[in-house]
Formats: C-alpha cells, sequence, structure tokens
C-alpha cells in the first residue's frame, strides 16, 4: 500500500525544517518562506514577500549570483548549487549555501539554504590555527611507531635536514645523545596511555651543534577513541636557554666578585617590610640562609649596634617615604654577635610616580676602618713627634729665654738679703715687683710650653679668633727671634673666628715661623712679615720673610714626607707634611705662593659664621 503525504503534512515538515525553505517569483521577490528562512534573516515575513532578494545579497556575491539565475532561468542548468552572503536585519550578513531550481510551469524559484556561517569561521579560525603553527612553530608527525610521516619547514630549518632525509626516519636523527634512555622511555609510556607528554628536549643539527626545544606530544585518536598518530608540536628556546646559562654565568662571576669585593646588595620592599638579600650580604651580616624565609626590617635594623639603630632607621625612613638617598658608615652587629664595621648606602626606586622599594649594597670596610683608624693615630703621633722635634729646636733659645728672667731674680733676691746696704721701702717694693714680673714672665713661657707639648687627638670643638692663635705661636718663637735678631711684623687685624684644634694649628704657624727664621737667620736684615686678610667667607694668613723664594726644581717635594732642604742632621723633613696634613684636617688650604717677590707660604681658612 502506498503511503503519500497531504498538503498540511507537506506544510508541517516544511515549517519544522531547520533548512532556509524559500519560494520566489521569476522576478526575485519571494511568495513563501519558511521559520527558519524568517528566523535567520530577522525580517518579518511582510518585508520579505515585497522586496527583491536580491536586494538582501552581499555587493560582493551579487554579480556571480545574478548571473546564476539568469543561467536557471534559460534553462542552462536544472539544479543549481551556490554560496553567497546575505545581510540580516541586525546588520550582519549569514554565509549561506544555496540549492535552486526553476519551475518553467510555474514561472517559480524553489531554493533551499543551509546556514555555513559557524562553519566557515570555524574552519577560517581552524586555518588560522594551522598557518600560526605552521609558521611559528616546529611541527612534525609520526606513526604509532614513531616513524616520521611529516614534518614543517621550520623543523628542517631548524635541525638543517631536508623533509625527504627525515621522513621515514625517527626522531633519532636529531637526537642529541643528552637525555638518558630512560627519558624517552618515560614519555613514550606516556603517549601510547593516550596522554599528552610536554618537556624540554635537547637535540643535535646536522652540523652537530646543540638545540633546545619545549616540546608538546599529542596522541592523536579517531572516533573509536584509537591512537592513528601523534602530533608534536615543539618551540625554540635555544636563545632562552643560552642566555640564561650566560645569565648563570654573569651571576657566577658577579658572586665572585661580590665576594672577593666584600660587597652585598639589598632591597625593601616598601609595601611588606620584605628584605631581600644577594648571598655575599648574608655572609657580610652572618645570617643563615633558609629556604622560604626572607629577613624582615625590623631584623636587619637589629643588626646594628644599639647606637647606630637609630641611623639606620632614620635613613630608610628617609628613603621610603621621601625618596632621600644615602650612604653611611655604620657598625654592624652580625648575627654571631661579631662588631663588623659596614658602608651601607640606599636609594628609592619607583613606580608612576611612587616609590615601591628601596634598594642598596652593604660592604665589609671592618679592615679597612681598622686601618685608617690605627692611620689616623700614627697621623697624630707623626704630629706629635713634629711638635716635639719643634720644641727641641726651640730648646736653647726658651732656655736663655727663662734664663734672662732667672738672673734678674736671683740679683734682685740677693740685693735684698745684703744688711749692709740700707733700703728704703720703695727700693724694696721695686726690687720685689722686679721678681714678680720676671716670675710672670717664666711662668708665661712654661704655660705655652706646657700647653703645646699636650696631646691634641681629635678635639676640634674649639673656635678662637685667629689672631689669638697667632699670637700664641708667637710666644714660643719670640726667643728664637731675639735669639737671631729677626724683627717680626703683623699686618692687618681679623676678628674671625675659626672651628679648628688650637694645639695643632699653633704647630702649623709656629713650623712655618720656624723654617722661615731657620732660612734667614744667617743673612744680612733679616724680617719676617705676617699679614692677615679678611675675605668674605675666608680668611687668609700669609708668612712672608726676607728670603728670595725657593727654586722651582724643589716646590714640588716641599710638602713630601722626610724631604728637606736644611743642613744634614738639622731637620726631620715631616715639618711641611705634617703642617700640610693638618690644615687638611682642618679644610683649610696651605701653599707655596711663588708669586711673591720674597718667600711666602700662605693658609686659606673657612671663617665660622653667625650660625655656627
Amino acid at each position: 500500500m502506498k503511503n503519500t503525504l497531504n498538503t498540511n503534512e507537506l506544510l508541517t515538515f516544511y515549517e519544522l525544517s531547520s533548512d532556509i525553505f524559500c519560494i520566489a517569483s521569476s522576478d526575485g521577490i519571494a511568495s513563501s518562506v519558511n521559520k527558519a528562512c524568517e528566523f535567520a534573516l530577522g525580517y518579518p515575513r511582510a518585508i520579505l514577500y515585497e522586496t527583491p532578494l536580491l536586494n538582501f545579497v552581499h555587493h560582493d556575491d551579487l554579480d556571480a549570483t545574478s548571473k546564476a539565475l539568469v543561467s536557471l532561468l534559460k534553462q542552462e542548468v536544472d539544479l543549481l548549487h551556490i554560496n553567497n552572503r546575505i545581510k540580516c536585519q541586525s546588520g550582519a550578513y549569514l554565509a549561506l549555501s544555496w540549492r535552486v531550481t526553476f519551475d518553467v510551469s510555474s514561472q517559480k524559484f524553489f531554493a533551499t539554504a543551509r546556514d555555513m556561517t559557524n562553519e566557515l569561521n570555524a574552519k577560517s579560525q581552524l586555518y588560522q590555527l594551522q598557518h600560526a603553527l605552521l609558521n611559528e612553530t616546529i611541527v612534525s608527525q609520526t606513526d604509532k611507531r614513531g616513524i616520521i610521516t611529516d614534518v614543517n619547514e621550520r623543523f628542517c630549518k631548524i635541525s638543517g635536514f631536508a623533509a625527504h632525509e627525515l621522513i621515514g626516519k625517527t626522531h633519532q636523527m636529531v637526537n642529541s645523545g643528552i637525555h638518558p634512555r630512560e627519558f624517552f622511555k618515560t614519555m613514550w609510556q606516556k603517549i601510547s596511555r593516550g596522554q599528552t607528554w610536554e618537556g624540554t628536549i635537547t637535540n643535535r643539527r646536522k652540523d652537530g651543534g646543540l638545540y633546545y626545544v619545549r616540546s608538546i606530544i599529542i596522541p592523536m585518536k579517531d572516533h573509536n577513541d584509537e591512537i592513528t598518530h601523534y602530533l608534536s608540536v615543539r618551540q625554540d628556546i635555544t636563545d632562552s636557554i643560552v642566555n640564561q646559562v650566560e645569565l648563570t654565568k654573569t651571576l657566577n662571576i658577579l658572586n665572585e666578585t661580590s665576594a672577593i669585593a666584600k660587597v652585598g646588595g639589598w632591597e625593601l620592599k616598601t609595601a611588606t617590610g620584605e628584605l631581600i638579600w644577594t648571598d655575599e650580604t648574608f655572609k657580610i651580616l652572618e645570617v643563615d640562609k633558609r629556604t622560604g624565609h626572607s629577613p624582615t626590617l625590623p631584623e636587619g635594623i637589629n643588626l646594628y649596634v644599639e647606637a647606630h639603630q637609630p641611623i639606620i632607621e632614620k635613613a630608610v625612613h628617609d628613603a621610603m617615604y621621601h625618596g632621600k638617598p644615602y650612604a653611611l658608615e655604620l657598625l654592624a652587629k652580625t648575627a654571631k654577635g661579631n662588631e663588623r664595621w659596614v658602608f651601607t648606602n640606599g636609594k628609592a626606586n619607583y613606580s608612576n610616580g611612587k616609590i615601591y622599594s628601596i634598594s642598596g649594597t652593604i660592604q665589609d670596610i671592618h679592615e679597612q676602618k681598622l686601618a685608617e683608624q690605627a692611620l689616623a693615630i700614627e697621623k697624630q703621633r707623626s704630629i706629635q713627634n713634629s711638635k716635639l722635634a719643634s720644641l727641641g729646636e726651640l730648646a736653647a733659645s726658651i732656655a736663655h729665654e727663662i734664663n734672662n728672667p732667672l738672673g734678674i731674680i736671683s740679683g734682685s733676691a740677693q740685693l735684698l738679703e745684703l744688711p749692709r746696704i740700707q733700703q728704703n721701702p720703695e727700693s724694696v717694693q721695686a726690687k720685689a715687683l722686679t721678681i714678680i714680673k720676671s716670675t710672670q714672665r717664666i711662668e708665661h713661657i712654661t704655660k705655652s710650653l706646657r700647653r703645646f707639648a699636650r696631646s691634641s687627638f681629635d678635639d676640634m670643638d674649639s673656635s678662637p679668633r685667629i689672631d689669638t692663635l697667632l699670637h700664641e705661636a708667637l710666644s714660643l718663637t719670640k726667643p728664637n727671634l731675639r735669639r737671631h735678631l729677626i724683627e717680626l711684623t703683623i699686618e692687618g687685624e681679623s676678628d674671625a673666628q675659626i672651628r679648628c684644634n688650637e694645639i695643632e694649628l699653633e704647630q702649623v704657624f709656629i713650623n712655618l715661623i720656624n723654617n722661615a727664621v731657620d732660612a734667614i737667620k744667617a743673612t744680612s736684615n733679616p724680617w719676617i712679615r705676617i699679614e692677615l686678610l679678611d675675605l668674605d667667607e675666608q680668611v687668609q694668613v700669609n708668612i712672608i720673610d726676607s728670603g728670595h723664594g725657593i727654586p722651582e726644581t724643589l716646590r714640588q717635594k716641599l710638602f713630601e714626607p722626610f724631604y728637606t732642604t736644611k743642613p744634614k742632621g738639622q731637620g726631620t723633613g715631616l715639618g711641611l707634611s705634617i703642617c700640610k696634613e693638618i690644615c687638611v684636617r682642618h679644610n683649610a688650604v696651605l701653599w707655596l705662593d711663588s708669586s711673591h717677590s720674597n718667600t711666602c707660604f700662605s693658609v686659606l681658612f673657612t671663617r665660622l659664621g653667625e650660625g655656627d
């Protein structure tokens, strides 16, 4: 019995179909569309029934579509297959695949269409993905036994083998021999179970050079979940591996250099207070390095002696919140309780205008600091020895200076003792006054000697007037000046005060005056002139003698230790070098002023301001 579908049943299938159905007149205006057409295009049927369908075709597809329909009208073909893009009400275009026929008797087009948009998009994306994989990655394909069946151009380029040399072989062709057999055994066990394997492989090129790839091996399966072949996708990481090796070498060199120089590095995260230290920093501070543990700011601060903790704490705070850099010499107390001098500095690091960390270095300067302290002590001893040498040179003159008042005292006392001489009260009083003045003279000389001879380590707290210092020095040099009949004058006045160690600066003036005396004492009409020059923020002292200068060949050596122009046995050669050292300590400048016609040594001091 033959079953036939009635009209209602056909209409039901017509409306239920997921494909687009359309009937149109020969002029291209639809007379009937199903729900799928109405839903896909988004237009109501009334619009579709009054608008030529060609109006919805993309303009790039319009010519080909029109020609195809004309060929149907001319009965050149019975059934037309055509793809084009149709504009939806939303403005988007659908990619449709049409099957169209033309019924001559009814003069109507009968058409069905399938929406290929998603399929074409998927194919396009798949093509782009394949293109990217083939052009940007190293791709190979093997059968289930590991025999290479296909390779892309990048595989050939990096390996140095041509495709025909690789296809039909295994990856043993590029095996570097570096990986143990167990490495590949584990890999094959995993992929043969249908699991993806990922790892880094070192391969060998045809020319023998090594290259490194990050590999993903994917088991490809059929619809029965059976492995059909393997796809390998690799990324060339040779540069990064080489760079990492070079970086490791560089870091090792830096670590070795840091260890030799005893310099460590650090960084402090402002948000968390976490400290990051280099290995040498741990070593300097004798802190045990623990995996997973980073020191904190309070722990770092506590690694300094108590007196220096406020100093480093304030410096770090100012760097963190105000961007103020610092450089300090501090005494650290290591985790093992040892005290060690360190130099540490820090600076702020910015991101988007905000401080996100501070970083710097820490250097072990303990031995250097101890050496500096020992050198400072030796310098002070040299200054003291030079002072004693100056006293020795003055001894004869001072003895003569003391002998004169002692003789007066002795003579006056003897006169007072004579009972046969009738002495009136005025005469006794005069003799007593002479004795008192002579003892005061001796007292002044001995007090100056005692003051000059005392130790002067690190005493920089005085701020005397410069002219007072000069007069104190002159009190010790006057006996020597008188002994050699040398006239000394002072020109100019100054109320300038300077921050200094008084004894050391007196030593400078005494040495310079005594040197002048030694240079001119055997000449005719010897004289010394001291000039005081008040400048804006400085004061200058010139000590000029009647000599005619120092030859140019000797000038460069004047301030060298142990160099002297005096006869053998009459000078240590330390005087001017010690004077130079003292002036440097006082931020003063001592030089031989060769612009004078006579011999002139000048000293330039910075005077104290009102707020100093």
